[in-house]
C-alpha cells in the first residue's frame, strides 16, 4: 500500500522538476500524483484522473510510458516495482499546473 503522507510531502516539496512515481501493487501500474502527474504529461500521455482521497490529480503509467520517461529524462533513483525518481532538464514550475489541476478537479 502506498504511503499517502509521504506522497503528499514529496509533492508539496517538489522542486519544479521532479517526477516521483510509485508502484501500486493492486493495479500493477506506476502512479504519479500532483505536480509529478502534471510533469509526466510533458513527456508522455498517461491516463489522468483526480484522486478524491489524495485531493490531487493522479497519472496512471503503463510500461510504454515508463520507457518514454527513461529515454527523455534523467533517472535519479529506481527501486524495482516500488519507486522511480526522474528529473526534468529544466524547472517547469507551478504556473501551468494550477490551471491543469483545476480542469482535472472539475
Amino acid at each position: 500500500m502506498l504511503d499517502k503522507e509521504t506522497i503528499k510531502l514529496k509533492e508539496e516539496g517538489n522542486d519544479g522538476r521532479s517526477i516521483f512515481l510509485y508502484y501500486d501493487k493492486m493495479i500493477g501500474l506506476y502512479v504519479a500524483y500532483g505536480l509529478s502527474a502534471y510533469y509526466t504529461t510533458l513527456v508522455t500521455n498517461p491516463f489522468i484522473s483526480y484522486s478524491v482521497e489524495m485531493q490531487m490529480p493522479v497519472a496512471l503509467l503503463k510500461r510504454e510510458h515508463i520507457l518514454l520517461l527513461r529515454q527523455a529524462l534523467e533517472k535519479v533513483e529506481h527501486t524495482e516495482k516500488e519507486f522511480y525518481l526522474f528529473r526534468l532538464r529544466s524547472v517547469v514550475g507551478k504556473a501551468g499546473y494550477l490551471r491543469w489541476e483545476e480542469k482535472r478537479r472539475n
